[in-house]
């Protein structure tokens, strides 16, 4: 190594348009015009930090002022060019903006403008964060922009295109960066450790890749520090040190501790993962990356972790959509709270109490995800007390059949009664109680789906439902029609019993003596929709 350290953003800047990492149809455009030299006078490359945006414009500056011609593939290797690639060019001048915003700084830049270039073929301006710029100085540079000389190209580059004024937006070509993708930095990133010859492990790149949240520029920066930490190697269990980052398994542990409703469970592991000292904003936000995982692995069952795939059969859609929001609401409330322990705590004891399973799954058809500890036991779940219930059939009609015989239905009742017999999960059993019975007929069963569940309705759960109806009744066909049920689904009486139940508490709640006491002394009135049933666990 030599004795100048150069930082790998820098020493892996791309050079040409080949080297380039993503960024196809911006890199396309500027490939065809510069190899018909059809070039506009103004271009404007936006998106986030880290995306290429300064890097494409001096690939551009090399381009059209290489020595060899105007072209996609500069020489790299003429005095123009080494200028360029060391921004020693005196025909291609950068202004960062942010700190030149001033009219005057932009008026003695643009008066330069009328003369010809010191030696190349075209003068350029770089100017980089372009929306810093003051009212007066974008005015003066729209003079500028609307007459150019024929020798000068302006390349503007910005983080925040919506504070650009719509006379100046409407006199450049546009392009707008997107984000790297995971695979673009991470391909990047084994490419540079390969060159460098240091040793790595791929999950250890892939979770820099994921920090670097579509930016190069960041997942280099902390590529740099993980090869510094680790003495010139990259490992998972560095990263994890370095970055403060919770391990996968406990995630999982702590999801399904939250999925059982086993409340002292999940303040106890975050207790013991505070003890240990680990980030636990980190912790909720690979919770949030968890619930987003088996989401999709409700719908896409390929290349998924049995643990996850196990989640996502034991937990509905709708709560998963909860927990995510107060997930990622939870993140941004850390710093607002006393501390991360608490903030962490409040957020999945929030979750606990809005957990729909806890009110309108009977306590019978509740299935406890086995935990396999890392660190400590995973305590006995006590049931719920009061669990609220619709009014569940007799026992005889309730009674699961013995295996391949033929099922008989004649109204919703009975319909309703064998959904609760059967063990449906994920996806199905959200879909199953929110149909109604149609008709039995040559071993067909035909239902009705309410229209607003119509997106359940995908081939993967129609088969799970089928799997689960045939386990007992042989030859059976299943038909889904969508359409506004003419009665009351099994989910529709479960949702209206809750109400009730709650309502009958509210009302309880308000009729207290002392509540009432409370509420004149104080001149107060109760929120009632705050009223809630508490489950002790």
């Amino acid at each position: 190594m030599s004795d100048h350290y150069q930082v790998l953003a820098r020493k892996y800047r791309p050079h040409t348009f080949g080297e380039l990492v993503g960024q196809t149809h911006a890199k396309k455009t500027l490939v065809n015009a510069l190899d018909a030299n059809s070039l506009h006078h103004g271009f404007l490359f936006t998106g986030t930090r880290g995306v290429g945006k300064t890097t494409i414009a001096r690939i551009f500056a090399k381009s059209i002022n290489c020595e060899a011609g105007v072209s996609s593939t500069p020489c790299g290797t003429c005095a123009t060019c080494i200028e360029i690639d060391k921004g020693q060019s005196v025909d291609l001048i950068e202004l960062d903006a942010a700190s030149h915003t001033g009219v005057d700084n932009m008026r003695e830049l643009l008066e330069n403008a009328q003369y010809m270039p010191t030696k190349n073929r075209y003068k350029i301006y770089l100017i980089d964060e372009v929306h810093m710029l003051s009212k007066s100085s974008f005015n003066a540079l729209l003079k500028t922009l609307e007459e150019p000389p024929e020798h000068v190209k302006f390349l503007l580059a910005t983080t925040d295109p919506q504070k650009l004024p719509i006379t100046v937006l409407s006199r450049c070509l546009q392009f707008t960066l997107q984000q790297l993708t995971h695979e673009e930095i991470l391909g990047q990133l084994k490419f540079i450790m390969d060159a460098e010859g240091l040793s790595y492990e791929e999950p250890a790149l892939s979770q820099i890749a994921k920090f670097g949240d579509g930016s190069m520029r960041d997942a280099l920066s902390l590529l740099d520090q993980s090869i510094s930490y680790g003495k010139g190697t990259v490992t998972s269990k560095d990263i994890k040190a370095m970055l403060g980052l919770v391990h996968h398994d406990d995630i999982i542990t702590l999801a399904k501790h939250l999925f059982n409703q086993d409340a002292k469970s999940v303040i106890e592991f975050i207790r013991n993962l505070s003890h240990r000292g680990e980030n636990l904003t980190n912790a909720l936000k690979d919770l949030s990356s968890l619930f987003h995982q088996i989401s999709l692995a409700q719908i896409i069952k390929d290349d998924v972790e049995s643990d996850i795939q196990e989640l996502a059969d034991n937990i509905s859609n709708q709560d998963l959509q909860i927990f995510y929001q107060m997930a990622i609401n939870g993140v941004k409330d850390m710093s607002l709270s006393p501390s991360e322990q608490i903030g962490f705590e409040m957020t999945l004891l929030r979750m606990l109490a809005f957990h729909s399973e806890l009110n309108n799954t009977p306590s019978t058809e509740k299935k406890t995800l086995k935990i396999t500890p890392r660190s400590q036991p995973s305590p006995t779940k006590e049931t719920p007390k009061n669990p609220i219930q619709v009014e569940q059939p007799k026992a005889e009609e309730a009674t699961k059949p013995a295996p391949n015989t033929q099922l008989t239905l004649a109204n919703q009742q009975e319909w309703e009664a064998l959904i609760l017999s059967i063990s449906f999960v994920g996806g199905a059993k959200m879909l199953i109680k929110n149909t109604v019975f149609d008709s039995l007929a040559n071993n067909t069963l035909t239902l009705t789906l309410d229209t607003q569940f119509a997106n359940l309705l995908s081939e993967h759960v129609q088969k799970s439902i089928l799997e689960s109806l045939r386990a007992t009744y042989t030859e059976l066909t299943l038909v889904v029609n969508l359409d506004k049920p003419a009665e009351q689904t099994l989910a529709q009486k479960e949702t209206q019993a809750n109400n009730q139940y709650l309502a009958t508490i509210q009302q309880e709640f308000l009729s207290d003596e002392i509540v009432q006491k409370l509420e004149k002394t104080f001149n107060a009135r109760v929120d009632v929709n705050s009223i809630r049933e508490i489950t002790k666990h």
